[in-house]
């Protein structure tokens, strides 16, 4: 898990102990060593989610969970719709070499890459951009300075899109999912005056998989395709600064994330 050995260190042998796992998952250790033990109790869906992202668990192992702790299987993992899915920039997105996906306008995502599922393992789970950063627990430990660097700007956006767009069903529910989740994320939600844009040109730090270092990268943001989805590149910072130094002006000002002048 991205973050995992920075905060915890290196472990001699696998496996995760129950405070670790009531960490990740956001339950106290005495909730989680309850299940563990078998007890019966009203455990969440939410909860039991959590515990198939950690322990990164198959469709088969995640249904099992749910059978033993519930007695019914848990809904499907949400997905896109297929027809809002273009397959040339899937095709695009799947043979760029990092981390790539594409997302709608409530940021849950249509396309990714293999390289963004190995750094992001939580799109092998979840949908949403949003509800990811600002609520799972996991989010946490891997962004790094998370509520100055990543949540205050990103629910910055959602709040502007939300406002700009109060009747749209989806994007409802999922301010209202991140509120009724998680307490800070609410706070920062409703009481933060921070005034952000979008992601293109931002560089921000991170802990990628196996890794202890801090890793710094640049989200490089094209527009709207169809269906409204835009395409987010995540490139390590180095390779972006080449990229920009390497190319004409007016396409490194893109990737920047500022005006581009038009050529005389």
């Amino acid at each position: 898990m991205p973050g995992f050995t920075a905060k915890y260190g290196a472990r001699r042998r696998k496996g995760l102990t129950q405070a670790e796992l009531a960490q990740l998952t956001g339950v106290t250790e005495g909730w989680y060593g309850r299940l563990e033990r078998g007890v019966p109790e009203a455990y969440s869906e939410e909860f039991l989610d959590a515990i198939a992202r950690v322990l990164d668990l198959n469709d088969a192992q995640r249904t099992h969970l749910f059978l033993t702790v519930t007695g019914h299987e848990p809904a499907s993992r949400p997905s896109p719709e297929a027809s809002t899915i273009d397959p040339v920039v899937s095709a695009i997105v799947h043979a760029l070499p990092w981390p790539a996906y594409t997302f709608d306008s409530r940021w849950d995502i249509r396309v990714f890459n293999a390289a963004a599922a190995r750094d992001y393992p939580w799109m092998l789970h979840g949908i949403n951009v949003m509800l990811w950063a600002l609520t799972y627990p996991e989010a946490r430990l891997q962004l790094i300075d998370w509520e100055e660097t990543w949540a205050k700007p990103m629910a910055s956006n959602l709040r502007r899109a939300h406002k700009a767009n109060p009747d749209d069903a989806r994007l409802n529910e999922v301010v209202e999912e991140i509120k009724a989740r998680d307490e800070e994320a609410r706070r920062i939600l409703e009481d933060d005056v921070t005034a952000f844009t979008h992601a293109d040109g931002h560089r921000r730090r991170l802990y990628l998989p196996n890794q202890t270092a801090e890793a710094a990268v640049e989200f490089v943001m094209l527009g709207r395709m169809k269906n409204n989805t835009r395409l987010m590149v995540v490139m390590p910072e180095d390779i972006a600064h080449q990229a920009s130094a390497a190319i004409p002006s007016t396409i490194a000002s893109v990737l920047d994330g500022e005006p581009a002048t038009p050529a005389s």
